[in-house]
Protein backbone atom coordinates (compact mmCIF):
# COMPACT_ATOMS: atom_id res chain seq x y z
CA UNK A 1 0.00 0.00 0.00
CA UNK A 2 0.92 3.48 -1.13
CA UNK A 3 2.28 5.62 1.83
CA UNK A 4 -0.05 9.10 2.31
CA UNK A 5 3.04 11.28 1.16
CA UNK A 6 3.64 9.18 -2.12
CA UNK A 7 -0.06 9.44 -3.03
CA UNK A 8 -0.18 13.06 -3.23
CA UNK A 9 3.15 13.55 -4.66
CA UNK A 10 1.81 10.87 -7.29
CA UNK A 11 -1.40 13.08 -7.98
CA UNK A 12 -0.05 16.41 -7.72
CA UNK A 13 2.80 15.59 -10.11
CA UNK A 14 0.04 14.66 -12.82
CA UNK A 15 0.52 17.62 -14.95
CA UNK A 16 4.17 18.02 -14.65
CA UNK A 17 6.31 17.71 -17.97
CA UNK A 18 4.70 16.28 -21.47
CA UNK A 19 5.18 17.45 -24.93
CA UNK A 20 6.48 21.32 -24.67
CA UNK A 21 5.81 24.11 -27.26
CA UNK A 22 7.44 27.21 -25.83
CA UNK A 23 4.97 28.11 -22.88
CA UNK A 24 2.34 25.49 -23.80
CA UNK A 25 2.29 21.56 -23.01
CA UNK A 26 0.02 18.98 -24.11
CA UNK A 27 -0.60 15.50 -21.96
CA UNK A 28 -2.47 12.37 -23.59
CA UNK A 29 -4.89 11.04 -21.49
CA UNK A 30 -7.67 9.05 -20.96
CA UNK A 31 -11.65 8.29 -19.63
CA UNK A 32 -12.03 4.95 -18.32
CA UNK A 33 -15.40 3.39 -17.55
CA UNK A 34 -15.63 0.12 -15.98
CA UNK A 35 -17.48 -2.61 -14.60
CA UNK A 36 -17.45 -4.96 -11.62
CA UNK A 37 -19.72 -7.22 -10.21
CA UNK A 38 -18.69 -7.86 -6.29
CA UNK A 39 -18.97 -11.09 -4.34
CA UNK A 40 -20.08 -9.67 -0.41
CA UNK A 41 -20.92 -11.85 2.58
CA UNK A 42 -24.07 -14.21 2.63
CA UNK A 43 -23.74 -14.58 -0.91
CA UNK A 44 -24.86 -10.66 -2.38
CA UNK A 45 -23.75 -9.56 -5.38
CA UNK A 46 -22.81 -5.87 -6.33
CA UNK A 47 -22.42 -3.92 -9.55
CA UNK A 48 -19.72 -1.24 -8.71
CA UNK A 49 -19.25 1.06 -11.90
CA UNK A 50 -15.71 2.67 -12.15
CA UNK A 51 -15.03 6.28 -13.62
CA UNK A 52 -11.77 7.75 -14.06
CA UNK A 53 -9.64 10.75 -15.71
CA UNK A 54 -6.20 9.62 -16.38
CA UNK A 55 -3.06 11.11 -17.52
CA UNK A 56 -0.63 8.98 -19.50
CA UNK A 57 3.46 9.28 -18.62
CA UNK A 58 4.95 7.52 -22.11
CA UNK A 59 3.31 3.59 -20.89
CA UNK A 60 2.29 4.67 -17.30
CA UNK A 61 -0.94 6.78 -16.22
CA UNK A 62 -1.87 7.83 -13.04
CA UNK A 63 -5.42 10.02 -12.53
CA UNK A 64 -8.22 10.28 -10.22
CA UNK A 65 -11.18 7.54 -9.74
CA UNK A 66 -14.58 7.01 -8.25
CA UNK A 67 -16.66 3.73 -7.85
CA UNK A 68 -20.15 3.74 -7.23
CA UNK A 69 -22.58 1.03 -6.78
CA UNK A 70 -25.23 0.16 -9.39
CA UNK A 71 -26.23 -3.14 -8.99
CA UNK A 72 -27.88 -5.17 -5.93
CA UNK A 73 -28.88 -3.55 -2.91
CA UNK A 74 -26.69 -1.27 -1.93
CA UNK A 75 -27.54 1.86 -3.74
CA UNK A 76 -25.49 4.81 -2.29
CA UNK A 77 -21.89 3.07 -2.35
CA UNK A 78 -19.55 5.42 -3.45
CA UNK A 79 -15.18 5.26 -3.00
CA UNK A 80 -13.06 8.04 -4.56
CA UNK A 81 -9.30 8.21 -4.77
CA UNK A 82 -6.05 7.55 -6.52
CA UNK A 83 -5.57 5.33 -9.29
CA UNK A 84 -2.31 4.48 -11.00
CA UNK A 85 -0.96 1.68 -13.49
CA UNK A 86 0.84 0.66 -16.76
CA UNK A 87 0.42 -1.10 -20.10
CA UNK A 88 3.00 -2.81 -21.78
CA UNK A 89 2.02 -3.27 -25.69
CA UNK A 90 1.77 -6.33 -27.77
CA UNK A 91 1.00 -5.45 -31.17
CA UNK A 92 -2.09 -5.22 -33.40
CA UNK A 93 -3.39 -2.87 -30.93
CA UNK A 94 -3.30 -5.26 -28.04
CA UNK A 95 -1.97 -3.83 -24.97
CA UNK A 96 -1.32 -5.72 -20.97
CA UNK A 97 -3.11 -3.06 -18.46
CA UNK A 98 -2.04 -3.75 -15.38
CA UNK A 99 -2.52 -1.09 -12.22
CA UNK A 100 -4.06 -0.57 -8.38
CA UNK A 101 -6.55 1.76 -7.05
CA UNK A 102 -6.12 3.29 -3.45
CA UNK A 103 -9.20 5.16 -1.85
CA UNK A 104 -12.11 5.68 0.56
CA UNK A 105 -15.38 5.62 0.80
CA UNK A 106 -18.48 2.87 1.34
CA UNK A 107 -21.86 3.96 1.77
CA UNK A 108 -25.47 1.76 1.10
CA UNK A 109 -25.22 -0.23 4.57
CA UNK A 110 -22.31 -2.03 2.97
CA UNK A 111 -19.43 -3.63 4.75
CA UNK A 112 -17.11 -1.52 4.16
CA UNK A 113 -15.43 -1.01 7.86
CA UNK A 114 -13.17 2.56 7.96
CA UNK A 115 -14.12 2.54 3.99
CA UNK A 116 -10.05 2.21 2.86
CA UNK A 117 -10.56 0.66 -0.46
CA UNK A 118 -7.78 -1.28 -2.37
CA UNK A 119 -7.73 -2.71 -5.95
CA UNK A 120 -5.67 -3.66 -8.14
CA UNK A 121 -6.35 -4.97 -11.81
CA UNK A 122 -5.07 -6.66 -14.61
CA UNK A 123 -6.18 -6.62 -18.21
CA UNK A 124 -6.27 -7.02 -22.08
CA UNK A 125 -6.91 -4.24 -24.04
CA UNK A 126 -7.85 -3.79 -27.97
CA UNK A 127 -7.74 -0.71 -29.77
CA UNK A 128 -11.08 -0.42 -31.66
CA UNK A 129 -12.90 2.52 -33.54
CA UNK A 130 -10.45 5.46 -31.91
CA UNK A 131 -11.12 3.99 -28.31
CA UNK A 132 -9.63 1.17 -26.10
CA UNK A 133 -12.15 -2.20 -24.97
CA UNK A 134 -10.56 -4.31 -22.33
CA UNK A 135 -11.65 -7.31 -20.22
CA UNK A 136 -9.71 -8.67 -17.06
CA UNK A 137 -9.41 -9.60 -13.26
CA UNK A 138 -10.04 -7.22 -10.16
CA UNK A 139 -9.66 -7.72 -6.55
CA UNK A 140 -12.01 -5.49 -4.25
CA UNK A 141 -10.60 -5.40 -1.14
CA UNK A 142 -11.61 -3.03 2.20
CA UNK A 143 -8.19 -4.11 4.61
CA UNK A 144 -10.87 -2.74 7.85
CA UNK A 145 -13.88 -4.44 6.48
CA UNK A 146 -15.86 -7.73 5.27
CA UNK A 147 -15.16 -7.10 1.22
CA UNK A 148 -12.94 -8.97 -0.35
CA UNK A 149 -13.48 -10.12 -3.86
CA UNK A 150 -12.31 -11.09 -7.08
CA UNK A 151 -13.98 -11.06 -10.19
CA UNK A 152 -13.48 -10.60 -14.30
CA UNK A 153 -14.61 -7.29 -15.38
CA UNK A 154 -14.85 -5.06 -18.91
CA UNK A 155 -13.14 -1.64 -19.11
CA UNK A 156 -13.77 0.96 -21.73
CA UNK A 157 -10.99 3.94 -22.07
CA UNK A 158 -11.64 6.90 -24.50
CA UNK A 159 -8.74 9.18 -25.43
CA UNK A 160 -8.25 12.64 -25.11
CA UNK A 161 -5.17 15.43 -24.89
CA UNK A 162 -5.01 18.02 -22.18
CA UNK A 163 -3.17 21.80 -23.29
CA UNK A 164 -2.01 23.65 -20.16
CA UNK A 165 0.95 26.23 -18.99
CA UNK A 166 2.52 27.38 -16.35
CA UNK A 167 0.15 29.65 -13.75
CA UNK A 168 2.23 32.69 -13.82
CA UNK A 169 2.82 32.58 -17.76
CA UNK A 170 2.71 35.66 -20.55
CA UNK A 171 -0.72 35.02 -22.48
CA UNK A 172 -0.23 32.82 -25.26
CA UNK A 173 0.49 34.12 -29.20
CA UNK A 174 -0.36 32.58 -32.60
CA UNK A 175 3.00 31.02 -32.82
CA UNK A 176 3.08 29.21 -29.16
CA UNK A 177 -0.51 27.62 -30.71
CA UNK A 178 0.84 26.54 -34.28
CA UNK A 179 4.52 25.07 -33.09
CA UNK A 180 1.87 23.22 -30.21
CA UNK A 181 -0.10 21.82 -33.73
CA UNK A 182 3.10 21.14 -35.54
CA UNK A 183 4.83 18.69 -32.62
CA UNK A 184 1.44 16.90 -31.79
CA UNK A 185 -0.44 14.15 -33.79
CA UNK A 186 -3.85 15.54 -32.14
CA UNK A 187 -6.41 18.54 -33.38
CA UNK A 188 -5.34 21.57 -31.60
CA UNK A 189 -8.69 24.44 -31.66
CA UNK A 190 -11.34 25.57 -28.92
CA UNK A 191 -14.21 23.73 -27.04
CA UNK A 192 -16.54 25.19 -24.82
CA UNK A 193 -17.47 24.43 -21.36
CA UNK A 194 -19.73 25.71 -18.70
CA UNK A 195 -19.39 25.03 -14.79
CA UNK A 196 -22.45 25.53 -12.38
CA UNK A 197 -23.31 25.25 -8.79
CA UNK A 198 -26.86 23.96 -8.41
CA UNK A 199 -30.11 23.79 -6.24
CA UNK A 200 -32.65 21.04 -6.02
CA UNK A 201 -35.97 19.92 -4.94
CA UNK A 202 -37.27 16.62 -4.90
CA UNK A 203 -40.76 15.91 -4.75
CA UNK A 204 -41.25 12.71 -3.44
CA UNK A 205 -44.12 10.61 -5.06
CA UNK A 206 -46.86 10.24 -3.08
CA UNK A 207 -46.50 6.49 -0.59
CA UNK A 208 -42.62 6.50 -1.52
CA UNK A 209 -40.90 4.65 1.37
CA UNK A 210 -37.42 5.07 2.60
CA UNK A 211 -34.82 1.62 3.27
CA UNK A 212 -36.79 1.40 6.49
CA UNK A 213 -39.88 0.55 5.09
CA UNK A 214 -41.34 4.34 6.22
CA UNK A 215 -43.23 6.73 4.03
CA UNK A 216 -41.24 9.70 2.86
CA UNK A 217 -43.66 12.44 3.80
CA UNK A 218 -41.17 15.49 3.18
CA UNK A 219 -39.19 16.17 -0.30
CA UNK A 220 -35.54 16.67 -0.93
CA UNK A 221 -33.36 19.64 -0.98
CA UNK A 222 -29.63 19.57 -2.71
CA UNK A 223 -26.89 21.26 -3.47
CA UNK A 224 -24.27 20.42 -5.88
CA UNK A 225 -22.27 21.34 -9.20
CA UNK A 226 -22.13 20.60 -13.11
CA UNK A 227 -20.16 20.59 -15.64
CA UNK A 228 -20.04 20.37 -19.86
CA UNK A 229 -18.86 20.21 -22.66
CA UNK A 230 -20.58 21.64 -25.59
CA UNK A 231 -20.34 20.05 -29.33
CA UNK A 232 -22.64 22.65 -31.26
CA UNK A 233 -26.10 22.65 -29.40
CA UNK A 234 -25.17 19.59 -28.22
CA UNK A 235 -23.49 19.15 -24.94
CA UNK A 236 -22.40 16.09 -22.56
CA UNK A 237 -22.42 16.78 -19.10
CA UNK A 238 -21.46 15.55 -15.46
CA UNK A 239 -23.41 16.55 -12.52
CA UNK A 240 -22.84 15.55 -8.83
CA UNK A 241 -25.11 16.64 -5.86
CA UNK A 242 -25.79 15.87 -2.09
CA UNK A 243 -28.80 15.69 0.27
CA UNK A 244 -28.86 19.08 2.62
CA UNK A 245 -32.56 17.97 4.03
CA UNK A 246 -33.40 16.49 7.34
CA UNK A 247 -33.80 12.81 7.54
CA UNK A 248 -31.60 12.31 4.11
CA UNK A 249 -28.36 13.17 4.96
CA UNK A 250 -25.99 10.97 3.37
CA UNK A 251 -27.81 11.31 0.23
CA UNK A 252 -25.18 11.35 -2.73
CA UNK A 253 -25.80 11.51 -6.56
CA UNK A 254 -23.12 11.16 -9.46
CA UNK A 255 -24.69 11.12 -12.93
CA UNK A 256 -23.84 11.63 -16.89
CA UNK A 257 -25.82 12.94 -19.75
CA UNK A 258 -26.42 14.22 -22.94
CA UNK A 259 -28.07 17.63 -23.43
CA UNK A 260 -29.87 19.94 -26.33
CA UNK A 261 -29.60 23.54 -26.07
CA UNK A 262 -31.01 25.61 -28.57
CA UNK A 263 -31.00 29.70 -28.00
CA UNK A 264 -33.89 32.29 -29.12
CA UNK A 265 -32.38 35.83 -29.41
CA UNK A 266 -28.73 36.69 -27.77
CA UNK A 267 -29.48 36.23 -23.72
CA UNK A 268 -32.97 33.30 -23.31
CA UNK A 269 -32.86 29.56 -24.69
CA UNK A 270 -34.13 26.39 -23.78
CA UNK A 271 -32.69 22.83 -23.19
CA UNK A 272 -33.22 19.22 -22.67
CA UNK A 273 -31.41 16.71 -20.65
CA UNK A 274 -31.30 12.98 -20.11
CA UNK A 275 -29.07 11.08 -17.54
CA UNK A 276 -27.85 8.32 -16.14
CA UNK A 277 -25.92 7.73 -13.21
CA UNK A 278 -25.53 6.18 -9.39
CA UNK A 279 -27.06 7.41 -6.00
CA UNK A 280 -28.57 6.45 -2.30
CA UNK A 281 -28.13 6.55 0.98
CA UNK A 282 -29.14 8.54 3.73
CA UNK A 283 -32.30 5.96 4.03
CA UNK A 284 -33.17 6.62 0.24
CA UNK A 285 -34.45 3.72 -1.39
CA UNK A 286 -32.86 3.68 -4.71
CA UNK A 287 -32.28 -0.59 -4.64
CA UNK A 288 -29.04 -1.43 -6.64
CA UNK A 289 -28.18 2.24 -6.72
CA UNK A 290 -28.53 3.21 -10.81
CA UNK A 291 -31.07 6.17 -11.75
CA UNK A 292 -32.33 7.96 -14.54
CA UNK A 293 -33.14 11.62 -15.00
CA UNK A 294 -34.70 14.22 -17.36
CA UNK A 295 -35.67 17.20 -17.54
CA UNK A 296 -36.76 20.30 -19.70
CA UNK A 297 -35.72 23.76 -19.28
CA UNK A 298 -34.92 27.03 -19.96
CA UNK A 299 -32.12 29.46 -19.55
CA UNK A 300 -31.33 33.53 -19.28
CA UNK A 301 -27.89 35.53 -19.77
CA UNK A 302 -26.73 37.59 -17.36
CA UNK A 303 -23.94 39.69 -16.14
CA UNK A 304 -20.26 38.64 -17.29
CA UNK A 305 -21.28 35.68 -19.88
CA UNK A 306 -23.03 34.10 -16.82
CA UNK A 307 -26.75 32.42 -17.09
CA UNK A 308 -29.15 31.77 -14.64
CA UNK A 309 -30.82 28.04 -16.12
CA UNK A 310 -34.27 26.95 -14.40
CA UNK A 311 -35.34 22.96 -15.13
CA UNK A 312 -38.53 20.46 -14.06
CA UNK A 313 -38.12 17.33 -14.96
CA UNK A 314 -38.02 13.38 -13.30
CA UNK A 315 -35.85 11.34 -11.11
CA UNK A 316 -36.10 7.80 -10.63
CA UNK A 317 -34.65 4.40 -9.60
CA UNK A 318 -34.82 1.33 -11.86
CA UNK A 319 -35.17 -0.90 -8.95
CA UNK A 320 -35.77 1.19 -5.94
CA UNK A 321 -38.70 3.05 -4.45
CA UNK A 322 -37.63 6.27 -4.85
CA UNK A 323 -39.32 8.44 -7.88
CA UNK A 324 -39.50 12.07 -8.18
CA UNK A 325 -40.63 14.94 -9.86
CA UNK A 326 -37.70 17.80 -9.80
CA UNK A 327 -37.15 21.12 -10.08
CA UNK A 328 -32.96 22.55 -10.21
CA UNK A 329 -31.25 26.45 -10.75
CA UNK A 330 -28.51 26.71 -11.89
CA UNK A 331 -26.07 29.53 -12.06
CA UNK A 332 -23.69 28.87 -15.38
CA UNK A 333 -20.47 30.15 -15.81
CA UNK A 334 -19.05 29.49 -19.60
CA UNK A 335 -15.70 28.99 -20.99
CA UNK A 336 -13.83 28.12 -23.99
CA UNK A 337 -10.33 25.99 -23.82
CA UNK A 338 -7.94 25.71 -25.96
CA UNK A 339 -7.68 21.78 -26.54
CA UNK A 340 -7.06 19.05 -27.97
CA UNK A 341 -9.05 16.79 -29.59
CA UNK A 342 -11.44 15.54 -32.95
CA UNK A 343 -14.59 17.92 -31.86
CA UNK A 344 -12.45 21.16 -31.58
CA UNK A 345 -12.98 24.51 -33.06
CA UNK A 346 -10.11 25.69 -35.20
CA UNK A 347 -8.64 29.18 -35.37
CA UNK A 348 -6.72 31.56 -37.71
CA UNK A 349 -5.98 33.79 -34.69
CA UNK A 350 -4.86 33.03 -31.05
CA UNK A 351 -2.92 35.75 -30.53
CA UNK A 352 -3.12 37.87 -26.94
CA UNK A 353 -5.05 34.65 -25.32
CA UNK A 354 -6.33 35.00 -21.59
CA UNK A 355 -4.66 32.51 -19.08
CA UNK A 356 -7.04 30.71 -16.75
CA UNK A 357 -5.32 30.11 -13.91
CA UNK A 358 -6.27 26.64 -12.09
CA UNK A 359 -5.05 24.89 -8.93
CA UNK A 360 -5.51 21.43 -8.22
CA UNK A 361 -5.10 20.01 -4.48
CA UNK A 362 -4.46 16.10 -2.84
CA UNK A 363 -5.83 16.96 0.70
CA UNK A 364 -5.27 14.58 3.96
CA UNK A 365 -8.03 15.97 6.71
CA UNK A 366 -8.21 14.67 10.40
CA UNK A 367 -11.63 14.95 12.36
CA UNK A 368 -10.21 15.80 15.83
CA UNK A 369 -13.25 14.11 17.15
CA UNK A 370 -15.79 15.78 19.76
CA UNK A 371 -18.53 15.28 21.99
CA UNK A 372 -21.26 15.67 19.01
CA UNK A 373 -19.45 14.85 16.26
CA UNK A 374 -20.76 11.07 16.16
CA UNK A 375 -24.08 10.09 16.19
CA UNK A 376 -22.82 8.01 18.67
CA UNK A 377 -21.31 10.22 21.17
CA UNK A 378 -17.72 8.30 19.83
CA UNK A 379 -14.72 10.69 20.56
CA UNK A 380 -12.65 9.04 18.13
CA UNK A 381 -10.78 11.09 14.96
CA UNK A 382 -11.62 10.39 11.56
CA UNK A 383 -9.18 10.11 9.14
CA UNK A 384 -10.68 11.52 5.35
CA UNK A 385 -8.54 12.09 1.49
CA UNK A 386 -9.54 14.31 -0.84
CA UNK A 387 -9.32 16.19 -3.90
CA UNK A 388 -10.00 20.08 -4.37
CA UNK A 389 -9.99 21.97 -7.45
CA UNK A 390 -9.65 26.08 -7.49
CA UNK A 391 -10.53 28.47 -10.25
CA UNK A 392 -8.64 31.85 -9.78
CA UNK A 393 -10.26 34.79 -10.08
CA UNK A 394 -7.13 37.15 -10.06
CA UNK A 395 -3.52 36.38 -8.47
CA UNK A 396 -5.46 35.95 -4.93
CA UNK A 397 -8.84 35.25 -4.93
CA UNK A 398 -10.24 31.81 -5.77
CA UNK A 399 -13.48 29.86 -6.09
CA UNK A 400 -12.91 26.20 -4.76
CA UNK A 401 -14.28 22.47 -5.23
CA UNK A 402 -14.04 20.10 -2.68
CA UNK A 403 -14.93 15.92 -2.23
CA UNK A 404 -13.58 13.84 0.74
CA UNK A 405 -14.06 10.56 2.18
CA UNK A 406 -13.81 8.54 4.95
CA UNK A 407 -10.94 6.11 5.08
CA UNK A 408 -10.40 4.87 8.88
CA UNK A 409 -11.56 5.98 11.95
CA UNK A 410 -14.96 3.56 11.96
CA UNK A 411 -16.87 6.32 9.90
CA UNK A 412 -16.77 4.32 6.05
CA UNK A 413 -19.35 5.87 4.20
CA UNK A 414 -18.89 9.22 5.25
CA UNK A 415 -18.65 12.17 2.68
CA UNK A 416 -18.17 15.88 2.58
CA UNK A 417 -19.00 17.96 -0.77
CA UNK A 418 -18.13 21.68 -0.31
CA UNK A 419 -17.88 24.83 -2.80
CA UNK A 420 -16.45 28.25 -1.19
CA UNK A 421 -14.49 30.72 -1.46
CA UNK A 422 -10.45 31.61 -0.88
CA UNK A 423 -8.19 34.63 -0.24
CA UNK A 424 -4.17 34.28 -0.70
CA UNK A 425 -1.71 36.78 1.00
CA UNK A 426 1.93 36.76 0.04
CA UNK A 427 4.43 36.93 3.00
CA UNK A 428 7.96 35.98 0.78
CA UNK A 429 8.37 34.41 -2.87
CA UNK A 430 7.88 30.85 -1.54
CA UNK A 431 5.65 31.65 1.38
CA UNK A 432 1.66 32.56 1.76
CA UNK A 433 -1.32 32.63 3.92
CA UNK A 434 -4.55 31.35 2.93
CA UNK A 435 -8.03 31.67 4.43
CA UNK A 436 -10.64 30.36 2.80
CA UNK A 437 -14.88 28.96 3.65
CA UNK A 438 -16.65 26.38 2.34
CA UNK A 439 -20.44 25.36 2.86
CA UNK A 440 -22.08 22.38 1.28
CA UNK A 441 -23.45 18.77 2.77
CA UNK A 442 -22.19 15.80 4.21
CA UNK A 443 -23.24 12.20 5.70
CA UNK A 444 -23.07 9.14 5.77
CA UNK A 445 -20.82 6.69 8.32
CA UNK A 446 -22.54 7.81 11.48
CA UNK A 447 -20.94 11.42 11.65
CA UNK A 448 -23.68 13.76 13.07
CA UNK A 449 -24.34 16.23 10.19
CA UNK A 450 -27.74 17.28 11.26
CA UNK A 451 -29.98 18.14 8.41
CA UNK A 452 -26.54 17.70 6.31
CA UNK A 453 -25.39 21.04 5.65
CA UNK A 454 -21.94 22.22 6.44
CA UNK A 455 -19.79 24.95 6.50
CA UNK A 456 -16.37 24.64 7.20
CA UNK A 457 -13.83 27.64 7.75
CA UNK A 458 -9.66 27.07 7.92
CA UNK A 459 -6.37 29.29 7.72
CA UNK A 460 -3.31 27.90 6.65
CA UNK A 461 0.12 27.94 5.40
CA UNK A 462 1.14 27.60 1.22
CA UNK A 463 4.97 26.98 1.21
CA UNK A 464 6.04 26.95 -2.90
CA UNK A 465 8.32 24.37 -3.64
CA UNK A 466 8.90 24.47 -7.58
CA UNK A 467 7.17 24.09 -11.35
CA UNK A 468 3.90 25.42 -9.43
CA UNK A 469 4.13 22.51 -7.06
CA UNK A 470 3.18 23.76 -3.34
CA UNK A 471 2.93 21.85 0.13
CA UNK A 472 0.02 22.72 2.53
CA UNK A 473 -0.82 23.09 6.06
CA UNK A 474 -3.93 24.27 7.49
CA UNK A 475 -6.98 24.05 10.77
CA UNK A 476 -10.27 24.41 10.44
CA UNK A 477 -13.52 23.36 11.39
CA UNK A 478 -16.72 21.21 10.20
CA UNK A 479 -19.72 22.93 11.62
CA UNK A 480 -23.06 21.51 10.94
CA UNK A 481 -25.28 24.51 9.99
CA UNK A 482 -28.75 22.66 11.13
CA UNK A 483 -28.99 20.25 14.31
CA UNK A 484 -25.71 18.57 14.25
CA UNK A 485 -22.21 18.49 15.76
CA UNK A 486 -18.87 19.99 15.00
CA UNK A 487 -15.21 19.25 14.98
CA UNK A 488 -11.53 20.63 14.86
CA UNK A 489 -10.39 19.91 11.35
CA UNK A 490 -6.62 19.81 10.45
CA UNK A 491 -5.33 19.04 7.02
CA UNK A 492 -2.02 19.22 4.69
CA UNK A 493 -1.52 18.27 1.58
CA UNK A 494 -0.16 19.21 -2.14
CA UNK A 495 -1.11 21.75 -4.65
CA UNK A 496 -0.48 21.97 -8.38
CA UNK A 497 -1.16 25.61 -9.74
CA UNK A 498 -1.66 25.79 -13.94
CA UNK A 499 -3.04 27.65 -16.61
CA UNK A 500 -5.20 26.79 -19.58
CA UNK A 501 -5.66 28.95 -22.74
CA UNK A 502 -9.37 30.92 -22.56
Amino acid sequence: MLSKLTKFLVLASLFTGGAVANDLKIRKGFSRLSYDNLSLPNSEKMGLLGSSYLLNFDDSYAGLGVYSAVDGQRGGFFTGGIELGHKIKLGSGLSLDGGMFVGGGGGGSAPQGGGLMLRPHISLTKKVAGVNLGLGMSKINFPNGDIDSSQLGVQLDIPFGFIYKDFNSQKTNNNDVLTLDSNTDLRIGWQDHYMAPTYQHYALDSGVKNTGGTVMANGMDLVGFEYGTKLGNSYYYLETAGAGSKGTDGFAELLGGLGYSKDFGHNFGFNIKAALGAAGGGGVDTGGGLIHKKSIGMYIAGFNDMSLSAEIGRVGAFDGEFKADTFKLGLQYPFKLLSAGDNVRKSSNYDYTDSGLWGVRAAHQTYIGSDTLRKNSDKNPVQLLGIKLDRYLDDDTYLTGQALAAYKGEAGGYAVGLVGIGQELNVTKKLSLFAELGIGVAGGGGINTGDGLIMQPSIGLNYKLDSGLSFQSSAGKMQSINNGGDTNVLEFGLQYQFGTVE
